[in-house]
């Protein structure tokens, strides 16, 4: 044995540095635990993160056919308030035809009681100025009568067209 280190004083180092080393083991085995964790809190932070971004698309994507719906509802409202309007628009069509044809019936018999309150001349069969008149008045409001039945007739069908159209 040379000039060496004296025996007592190398297992004192040797003993010093395994402690050393046991330590440092230990330390080591701490911290890899510590790393599994924060690797396991990372993962789940992570997972955590995913979901939340695929439940904001989910909402994303409810809200964006919540406000699709919203607006088409909106466009049905203002059409079926259109709707009504040509449909009040309507009736009040028919009701100012129907008091026409009214007025125009009611002066259409007038005139024929007119008319046949006329004394009937026994001569040739050529009738006085103003009957002639008469009559011819009477034709017209006769075809004036018709012409406002059949727009009468249009205008209902008109009416109920956009009443069934309203009601679908």
């Amino acid at each position: 044995m040379g000039a060496g280190v004296p025996r007592g004083e190398h297992e004192a180092a040797q003993a010093g540095l395994r402690a050393e080393v046991a330590a440092l083991a230990q330390r080591l085995g701490e911290l890899t635990r510590r790393h599994e964790k924060t690797c396991e809190e990372v993962f789940r932070v992570q997972r955590q993160a995913l979901f939340m971004k695929s439940e904001r698309q989910a909402v994303e994507e409810r809200l964006g056919a919540a406000q699709k719906q919203l607006a088409e509802a909106r466009d049905e409202a203002r059409r079926l308030r259109e709707l009504h309007g040509h449909a009040e628009d309507s009736a009040r069509l028919v009701r100012d035809r129907d008091r026409k044809i009214t007025e125009l019936s009611k002066e259409v018999f007038r005139l024929k009681e007119a008319l046949n309150a006329l004394p009937e001349s026994r001569g040739p069969p050529q009738s006085p100025p103003d009957t002639a008149a008469l009559q011819a008045r009477i034709r017209a409001l006769e075809e004036k009568l018709v012409e406002t039945e059949t727009r009468h007739s249009k205008v209902v069908t008109l009416y109920r067209s956009h009443l069934l159209y309203a009601v679908q």
